[in-house]
């Protein structure tokens, strides 16, 4: 049986992991959720306006009460600045496994944040709730995800083809990752 946490505060080297807050709609709209080149790969459009990014933090701040339900702002903690969100999804409760989902500020790709953030939520969900597998996908076009999972000690399990839908509501091509309990440590 899984034993869920809620959405708890996470720190490591160089970041803070916590809960979003009200107040955080400005400066995610501003580092990430408005950037283009950001949402390409996702799944949900590229906010036009602070209104939406108030109205998706406050369903996540709503979705806190939930003890499964898992949505971290990442912040740096030097510059106490919210530069991203990574969360749990997809939780399997009857085979202990979940997916993991991340997006950051274009200004702090390629430093090791993303990959720094992810495998604190892999120590987190091995260890505190008890997963048994966790898993990531990426659309195809966006290698540089595949880069974290990898370096996150994901293992490639295969492309699987138009599986999802893109925030243009296209059909994408997904490779899929996944790390065990055992493998981690």
């Amino acid at each position: 049986m899984l034993n869920h946490k809620w959405t708890i505060k996470i720190e490591t080297e160089r970041l803070i992991l916590r809960r979003f807050e009200k107040e955080d709609y400005k400066e995610m709209f501003e580092n990430w959720a408005s950037d283009p080149e950001v949402t390409k790969y996702l799944t949900w459009p590229t906010h036009k306006n602070h209104y939406v990014t108030k109205d998706v933090i406050k369903e996540w701040i709503d979705n806190y009460f939930h003890k499964d339900y898992y949505q971290w702002a990442i912040c740096l903690k030097e510059e106490n600045e919210l530069i991203g969100s990574i969360s749990i999804m997809n939780i399997d409760e009857n085979n202990y496994n979940c997916e993991v989902g991340y997006c950051i500020s274009k200004k702090y790709w390629n430093r090791g944040i993303t990959t720094e953030a992810f495998k604190s939520i892999i120590e987190f969900g091995f260890e505190k709730i008890g997963f048994e597998r966790i898993a990531a996908r990426h659309d195809v076009e966006n290698t540089a995800s595949g880069k974290v999972m990898e370096k996150c000690g994901l293992t490639y399990e295969g492309t699987l083809r138009k599986i999802l839908k893109n925030n243009k509501g296209d059909l994408v091509d997904c490779k899929y990752y996944s790390i065990l309990k055992e493998e981690y440590k």
